[in-house]
């Protein structure tokens, strides 16, 4: 389940992820400057869907470089293109808009990394000139209902941080453009796009990751335990290390 293709070096796969990374950036930016309704008036915060499929298909590292990038673009669009609207005072604190954000990422990378340790667990038998992976469709299904379950705690930590730093710092303030903040107004701010937004992106990622990964664009998954011939081995084989 190697993602390098034949001939194709470790400096060319690094270029290609670098490629990726700066494609996902240049989303991001699209997404959170020119935000896409959809119908009903409803605003879906697409700008953290390229650093949901970066945690759930790449490594830490790519996963806390955009959700960093992405943290302070959002910040730089709360002081220009949304500072008229009615919570920018409160999008504009650090706390509120760029940690929930940056942490999106960590959650999402960790929750997949632990799960696929957990429940994916390669199988391989032994033929002549080296070993074959025989339950590739069955890993494949797995890390789709994985990357689902991870992207889904991912929005819920955006959500759950923002709403409660929101909570805690300007519950009962009045801001300056005069808009009343109150636990009420909070939950109606939030609960707008947040069921929608759940259910959306945790469909919307794992058939992303599984054409990515079927195509090599990106590494196979972090698994567990390898089996070869019913024996079990903690070594993952040569080929998935690559």
């Amino acid at each position: 389940m190697s993602n390098l293709k034949n001939g194709e070096s470790q400096n060319a796969r690094r270029s290609k992820n670098l490629a990726i990374l700066a494609l996902m950036f240049a989303l991001t930016i699209f997404f959170c400057f020119y935000p896409i309704p959809i119908p009903g008036g409803v605003t879906l915060a697409f700008m953290i869907l390229p650093l949901l499929i970066i945690a759930q298909g790449y490594d830490f590292q790519m996963t806390m470089i955009l959700g960093v990038l992405m943290s302070v673009v959002n910040q730089l669009a709360w002081y220009t293109t949304k500072a008229a609207g009615p919570m920018a005072p409160v999008w504009q604190n650090p706390l509120v808009c760029m940690l929930p954000r940056i942490l999106i990422g960590v959650v999402s990378y960790f929750v997949g990394y632990g799960l696929r340790k957990a429940f994916l667990h390669p199988k391989y038998v032994e033929e002549q000139g080296g070993k074959r992976l025989v339950n590739q469709k069955q890993i494949y299904a797995i890390d789709s209902v994985i990357s689902g379950v991870s992207t889904a705690l991912g929005v819920v930590t955006n959500t759950l941080l923002c709403g409660l730093f929101a909570v805690l710092l300007y519950n009962g303030k009045m801001l300056s453009n005069g808009t009343q903040i109150s636990i009420e107004f909070i939950l109606t701010w939030f609960s707008i796009n947040f069921v929608i937004e759940i259910i959306s992106f945790s469909l919307i990622v794992p058939p992303i990751i599984l054409a990515l990964r079927q195509a090599r664009l990106v590494p196979p998954p972090k698994m567990g335990k390898a089996y070869v011939e019913g024996e079990e081995t903690s070594l993952l084989l040569e080929e998935s290390k690559k």
